[in-house]
C-alpha cells in the first residue's frame, strides 16, 4: 500500500514540476532525485501490576519495537548543488511499547499501570522498624512522615527524590520515603516487616526501576 501511495505522489509531483518547467530553458542543467529519510521513534517501557506474577518478579509480556517516520523528498540540484528539497510523502508507524507484568506486592497503589523512566543498579540493604533495629525512642516514622513498613524504602534524595515510586526486583513496588546517614549515593535500604526478614536479605545488588503513573 505504501509503495502505491508513494508512486502516485511521486508521479503527481513530477508532472506538476514538468508543467511548471515547460517552455523554460536554463543554461545550468537541473536534476531531480527522490530521497527517503527515516526517523526512529523510541518505544516506552510500561509496567503493569498483575496477580500472575510473584513478589518482586517481572515478566515481559510484550517486546518493544521502535516506530518510524518515513519521509520522501524530491531533491532538485543544479550544477551538482542541491537547491531545493520538497516533501512529497510522509508515513508514521507508531512504536510498539515494551510491557512488563510485575507482582502486586509492596507499596499499595490504586493505579495498575506505570511508565518506566530509567533503571538503576544499586546496592541494597534491609531494615525493619523495630526499636532493636532503628534505636530506642524511634517513632517508626520516615523523613516524609510516612510510617515505615514493607514497601517503604530509604534512598539518597540526590539520586532518587523522596516521593518517587520505584519497583525493586526481588522486593516489589515501593515508595522512596526515607533517607539516612548511611544511605549515600547509589544505595537503597528496604523496609521489611520483621527483623528476621531484614537479616535474611543481607546486602545485594538490585535493579531499581524508576516509575511514574501512566497517563
Amino acid at each position: 500500500m505504501r509503495t502505491v501511495q508513494k508512486l502516485a505522489a511521486m508521479m503527481g509531483f513530477l508532472m506538476a514540476m514538468s508543467g511548471l518547467a515547460s517552455g523554460q530553458t536554463s543554461k545550468v542543467e537541473s536534476t531531480e532525485t527522490v530521497r527517503t529519510e527515516v526517523t526512529s521513534i523510541p518505544y516506552e517501557t510500561h509496567f503493569e501490576l498483575s496477580r500472575r506474577v510473584g513478589a518482586g518478579r517481572t515478566l515481559r509480556s510484550q517486546e518493544g519495537k521502535p516506530g518510524q517516520i518515513i519521509r520522501d523528498y524530491v531533491i532538485v540540484k543544479k550544477g551538482g548543488k542541491e537547491v531545493s528539497k520538497t516533501l512529497m510523502y510522509e508515513e508514521r508507524i507508531e512504536p510498539v511499547h515494551e510491557v512488563f507484568l510485575v507482582g502486586r506486592e509492596g507499596y499499595a497503589q490504586s493505579r495498575g499501570a506505570f511508565t518506566r523512566s530509567k533503571v538503576l543498579t544499586m546496592t541494597a540493604t534491609a531494615y525493619d522498624p523495630s526499636p532493636a533495629t532503628i534505636g530506642r525512642g524511634a517513632t517508626g516514622r520516615t523523613a516524609t512522615g510516612m510510617k515505615a513498613a514493607y514497601g517503604v524504602v530509604a534512598v539518597d534524595p540526590r539520586v532518587i527524590p523522596l516521593g518517587t515510586l520505584v519497583y525493586v526486583e526481588g522486593y516489589g513496588l515501593a515508595i522512596a520515603a526515607d533517607k539516612g546517614s548511611a544511605i549515600k549515593g547509589n544505595k537503597i535500604d528496604l523496609c521489611y516487616a520483621t527483623r528476621r526478614e531484614a537479616l535474611n536479605f543481607g546486602r545485594k545488588s538490585v535493579k531499581v526501576h524508576i516509575l511514574k503513573p501512566k497517563d
